[in-house]
């Protein structure tokens, strides 16, 4: 007995500590791969308010560049933001870190602000190995697809940005794991803990209330069910794309059968039931704090005001069949090129579904909630942006299913090998160079709807990244547009309103950020040392001393013998997972 808690102990140990050092790893990466400044403009008004609220203890939008465009009229003719609080509190010690550096400008707090994603996307990769020990792969296993699903997804690019797209993933997956712990050990108190934190999806964005329901899901204790032969028998040269959709027709028919044993009366239904509504129950608090917050801006509980600002004069309603081809088929956005291993995930679900229902069907539910509320609205693409962020959300999710695909290795590694691809070029060239190339207008997804099917930022980014071999136009002398040539962390904010935007393609010459490596290490060497707003050299050795930390960390799993592509269950590791 003596001899079994100790094992338990140094598998809880090792969990941890493996744990951490991906956190630290894939934090290096991220951050070394982020542009080190505000990337757009939304990201522009969060600081601003984070720092009026840290500073000033009001929650304004102050700042007179963005302030036309982000500011929506609140109490007293007090201009707030209509965004959630989270984004703006979340960073909030970054600044005041920052806010002892600080020179003349902001530099040093907007570059700190800048890595708020970088840190909760390296959270990311910690949740989903947890996640994977606890579906039963190896410590091995689990973190090669750990790493797949942090540097082969577009997750990467989103952890690099400005939006807040990393950050609703990170509460999306926390609140999952949770909820996996609370129904395999049956209990309440951690089913309350998943909705507390589900619930602060709510803070970010109220459209959030379609996928909480879904993420309740996982604290239901579902039974599992045998393997049923495939209701399609596979063929020879019947393609992957054509099995992911018969694989999806058949897993909503099973989800649905697995929703009516929710209803029975037996003793586990009832169980499952109660953990329900401690998830329920929790998230009602968050809706209370999302409440407090619209009141003290707008003196109205419910009343968000997004809609009310000049940033959105077009409408909320879009064509709900191009919005779901945009998502999903489109050369432009579809989820699908952005992120090419999520095939894996679809092929594997029939796995997860076996070895864990109740994950399986909030992964499902989440997902189909999302695409469908997203395909009706005009702003589908979540532009000016790289890729489908909306669906950045669900993404860890997915990646759950990843191990579990039954595919040749050959195959696996190809898809693999394109996701590292398409990231690294979503990493090469600031985003918005493609919208200011060809001239788009603010609004030009409302315009046409289908305009994806004309337009690639993926197919149009080979070509930016390759232009990176040569020096910018000679009349690009700024680094950014804003009237101050010496901020370098700022927003880059457009043409103009009076420039015609046919004449953005000529007006973006002037501007180098467009022509030079997005990376802050690449392109913080070519202004002046004065103006940088990090000492380079003493952030690249501490990044490397991180590094390497988390490389200690998890040596011990590098030197596991065991088949990293096929998800078979380790009896020793399910063991420790089983005593968490």
């Amino acid at each position: 007995m003596i001899e079994f808690v100790q094992a338990v102990s140094t598998a809880r140990y090792s969990k941890a500590r493996i744990a951490l050092g991906i956190f630290l790893l894939v934090l290096v990466v991220y951050v070394l791969s982020s542009p080190g400044r505000i990337d757009i403009i939304d990201g522009q008004a969060r600081f601003d308010v984070a720092y009026n609220w840290l500073h000033a203890g009001q929650p304004l939008l102050t700042d007179s560049l963005i302030k036309p465009w982000m500011a929506v009229a609140g109490q007293h003719g007090l201009p707030y933001s209509y965004y959630g609080a989270p984004a703006s509190v979340l960073p909030m010690p970054l600044l005041a870190l920052g806010g002892l550096y600080d020179g003349m400008g902001l530099g040093t707090s907007q570059f700190l602000f800048s890595l708020t994603c970088p840190i909760l996307g390296a959270g990311i990769g910690s949740i989903l190995f947890l996640l994977y020990i606890e579906l039963g792969l190896s410590l091995r296993q689990a973190l090669f697809w750990t790493i797949v699903s942090t540097f082969a997804t577009m997750l990467w690019p989103a952890s690099t940005s400005t939006f807040d797209n990393t950050q609703h993933a990170f509460f999306a997956i926390t609140a999952l794991y949770i909820a996996a712990l609370s129904a395999r050990i049956r209990s309440n108190l951690l089913a309350a803990v998943s909705g507390l934190v589900a619930g602060v999806l709510i803070l970010y964005q109220a459209y959030f209330l379609l996928v909480i329901p879904a993420l309740a899901l996982g604290v239901v204790k579902l039974p599992v069910r045998e393997e049923t032969p495939p209701r399609h028998p596979e063929t020879p040269g019947v393609s992957i794309v054509v099995r992911a959709g018969r694989a999806v027709h058949d897993y909503i028919l099973a989800d649905i059968a697995s929703l009516r044993w929710i209803s029975q009366a037996s003793r586990e239904a009832r169980q499952s039931m109660v953990r329900f509504v401690c998830f329920i129950f929790a998230v009602s608090g968050d809706l209370l704090l999302s409440g407090l917050y619209n009141n003290l801006r707008f003196g109205s509980y419910w009343s968000v005001r997004k809609l009310h600002a000049t940033m959105y004069p077009v409408r909320l309603l879009g064509n709900p069949v191009s919005g779901l081809s945009t998502l999903l088929l489109s050369p432009g956005k579809s989820i699908f090129l952005y992120s090419p291993v999520l095939i894996l995930g679809i092929l594997g679900f029939r796995s997860l579904r076996r070895r864990r229902p109740e994950i399986a069907l909030a992964t499902l539910a989440a997902s189909i909630a999302l695409i469908l509320f997203l395909s009706c609205i005009s702003f589908a693409g979540g532009d000016w942006c790289w890729g489908p962020r909306y669906l950045v959300v669900v993404l860890p999710l997915w990646a759950l299913s990843f191990p579990f695909a039954q595919l040749r290795r050959s195959a696996i590694l190809g898809l693999v090998s394109l996701g590292f691809l398409v990231q690294g070029l979503g990493l090469s060239v600031d985003h918005q160079r493609f919208f200011f190339e060809r001239g788009f207008n603010d609004y030009f997804w409302a315009e046409d709807s289908w305009c994806y099917f004309k337009h690639s930022a993926l197919f149009a980014r080979f070509g930016e990244a390759l232009s990176l071999s040569h020096a910018a136009p000679p009349q690009a002398t700024n680094f950014n547009s804003i009237p101050d040539a010496g901020w370098s962390t700022y927003a880059m904010l457009g043409p103009p309103k009076r420039m015609p935007r046919s004449l953005a393609p000529q007006w973006m010459l002037h501007f180098r950020l467009f022509y030079l490596p997005r990376p802050w290490p690449f392109w913080m060497p070519t202004i002046d040392p004065a103006a940088r707003p990090v000492k380079m050299a003493a952030w690249l050795w501490g990044l490397a001393g991180t590094g390497l930390i988390g490389l200690v960390l998890i040596l011990p799993v590098l030197k596991i013998r065991k088949d990293i592509f096929t998800a078979e269950t380790d009896v020793r590791v399910a063991l420790g997972a089983g005593a968490l």
